[in-house]
């Protein structure tokens, strides 16, 4: 995603799908990490489901912002 967007210049849509593009790598990365050490028996199932809902407020906070910065940056990027 970062090429693309070098190399075809910055969109309002492009930074968003960045944004959630990241979003999921922590995510995703934190879960495999749990859920490995969960199958090792390291840990209780409960930390990784605590992990999946206290996680639920990032994708809340990004909402909340493309909702806000998107017509702003969608405006300024077609001047």
């Amino acid at each position: 995603m970062d090429a693309r967007i070098s190399e075809f210049g910055f969109s309002p849509n492009k930074a968003v799908a960045l944004g959630l593009n990241l979003i999921f790598l922590v995510n995703l990365s934190r879960s495999a990490w749990l859920y490995f050490r969960f199958l090792l028996r390291r840990i209780s199932f409960t930390r990784l489901e605590r992990w999946q809902t206290d996680y639920l407020p990032v994708y809340a906070i990004w909402a909340l912002i493309v909702a806000l910065l998107f017509p702003v940056l969608l405006i300024i990027s077609y001047r």
